[in-house]
């Protein structure tokens, strides 16, 4: 604590951050009281300074209390108060108040307030009760203002989570979605897609094409019923067969003509624009001239003569087969050893099966 009057003096360095002045009666004479918040050698300070108004000269009563101060002498209006900024401001709130007086002023140390050196030593019980219950009143508006915002956070942090736990689940999909494309996925590269499109532009008058590919089945997202594929792909010439087997082959055909569903007994269509080709052994089958190519059933989804087939009796595209017809009787050129379009086996199940209708352009 510090105190001065105009006969004593001390060498200190300070800045006032706040200051506030308000006018006081005592023994007939009206004192200007300064309330300051100042900061001494980088310490936080109330000063109070007290001066005759309107007197040239006078003398200056005035004290100095940092928070120290204040803790020590535990008075019970000041401790819901732990920061001098929040003592400053209480006091200058007493002062708009008018609740603050001088008690009495000494030549010596300064002068006596009602909130004096020892703030709010010398006020009367009524004036503490009242106080007391505005501070309460403060404490509750302010408690239940916390609980507002601790209750819209709350909500806040809710939202997020359930935000959160929608983004996972999302992310979790596609992952899966993901694993499930990759597994399933039959063209796996740039190289492969072009394998497939350099063929298509050997075709008589397709030269100098723009090749599209459009998906019309998907058996993963379109189901594997044969009457489903017919509803979605009969009558659709330049079509591209895609597939993956069981077996881990990846394989598919071409046709000019478009399939259709006819009699039980089937049908065999000739095509000399047709071709088949294993994607995992990069090689190409293409259709002998003036044989037959592919065959045509109610209960076949795509069958291309003696290399492969799906569907049949079961009436599901989930199931296909090979066919080891001997080499007089062969339908494709460059097949070497039986079902080799299949790794070797006759029999597969499809892991999935896909549709393009080839757009030239």
């Amino acid at each position: 604590m510090r105190s001065k009057n105009n006969e004593e003096t001390s060498i200190a360095l300070y800045e006032i951050e706040e200051e506030s002045i308000f006018v006081l009666k005592y023994s007939e004479k009206n004192y200007e009281i300064k309330l300051q918040l100042v900061k001494i050698n980088k310490e936080s300070f109330i000063r109070i300074i007290a001066q005759e108004e309107k007197k040239i000269v006078n003398y200056n009563y005035q004290i100095d209390m940092n928070k120290e101060d204040f803790i020590k002498q535990d008075n019970i209006l000041l401790r819901p108060y732990r920061e001098i900024q929040e003592i400053y401001n209480f006091i200058t709130e007493s002062f708009n108040e008018n609740i603050v007086s001088i008690n009495d002023i000494k030549e010596k140390i300064s002068f006596n307030l009602m909130i004096k050196g020892k703030i709010i030593e010398n006020c009367g019980q009524d004036d503490k009760e009242e106080m007391l219950c505005r501070r309460i009143n403060e404490l509750e508006k302010e408690n239940n203002n916390l609980k507002v915002k601790v209750n819209s956070l709350e909500e806040k942090e809710n939202k997020l989570e359930l935000k959160f736990k929608k983004l996972e689940e999302e992310i979790q999909k596609l992952i899966l979605y993901n694993e499930k494309n990759k597994l399933n996925e039959i063209i796996q590269s740039e190289e492969e897609l072009r394998f497939i499109k350099n063929r298509l532009l050997k075709i008589p008058g397709r030269k100098n094409s723009n090749v599209n590919l459009e998906l019309i089945y998907k058996m993963t997202e379109d189901g594997d019923s044969i009457e489903t594929f017919h509803s979605k792909c009969d009558n659709i010439p330049n079509n591209l067969v895609l597939i993956k087997s069981s077996s881990g082959a990846r394989f598919g055909g071409y046709t000019d003509k478009p399939w259709y569903s006819i009699s039980s007994v089937g049908v065999h269509v000739e095509d000399n624009n047709c071709f088949c080709f294993s994607l995992s052994k990069n090689k190409i089958y293409d259709a002998i001239k003036n044989k037959n190519s592919i065959y045509n059933s109610i209960y076949w989804g795509p069958f291309f003569c003696n290399l492969f087939g799906i569907g049949g009796p079961n009436n599901f595209l989930s199931s296909g087969g090979c066919y080891d017809y001997s080499k007089s009787n062969s339908y494709f050129s460059g097949v070497n050893t039986p079902y080799e379009i299949n790794n070797g086996y006759s029999e597969f199940k499809v892991l999935e099966f896909e549709l393009y209708h080839v757009v030239f352009e």
